[in-house]
């Protein structure tokens, strides 16, 4: 027989999978409205502009 801590424990995990559930739907629906493109451009360029500035700054040793 299980102990009433054990039922309300095995209620409060039931409900937080099915929060976890929930929370994952909806970051997937926010993922495809926001149409998640992987890399921003504005990421890509930053990127380029470090590169460039870290290659420069070796040529000046």
């Amino acid at each position: 027989m299980s102990s009433p801590a054990s039922a309300e424990l095995a209620a409060r995990i039931a409900q937080l999978e099915r929060d976890l559930r929930d929370l994952r739907a909806r970051i997937a629906a926010l993922e495809r409205l926001v149409g998640n493109t992987g890399d921003h451009a504005v990421d890509r360029t930053i990127v380029r502009e470090k590169v460039s500035y870290d290659w420069q700054a070796g040529n000046r040793e």
